[in-house]
């Protein structure tokens, strides 16, 4: 099971994950994110302080929202993942290619 909501911080649009994004949810996260993206965010921080797991397809959203910000010169960062996903995202690289914060608030300052 997953969820997700999204806010407005500052022009930067902060969505939060909730659950498991894995082989059935995360093509449903990836049609959530291109829908904000089709409507005009550019800067995005996906907060995953309630994500408890990511497979591999859920590092594909990650990756495909990353390609089409940077295509139109936005920005994509993710904050508060806890140690397991921190762990993924550090052996994928994906820690090295976007920005990964410990708080929010750095996160959102990194704009």
């Amino acid at each position: 099971m997953l969820d997700f909501e999204d806010r407005e911080v500052n022009g930067i649009t902060v969505v939060d994950f909730f659950g498991k994004m894995n082989t059935s949810t995360s093509p449903e996260a990836e049609k959530y994110v291109n829908q904000l993206i089709d409507q005009g965010a550019i800067n995005i921080l996906f907060n995953l302080e309630e994500l408890d797991f990511i497979s591999s397809t859920g590092l594909r959203v990650i990756l495909a929202t990353g390609k089409k910000l940077g295509g139109s010169n936005g920005k994509l960062a993710i904050c508060n993942p806890n140690i397991t996903v921190k762990d993924v995202l550090d052996m994928s690289g994906f820690s090295q290619m976007f920005g990964v914060f410990e708080s929010e608030a750095e996160a959102l300052a990194s704009f």
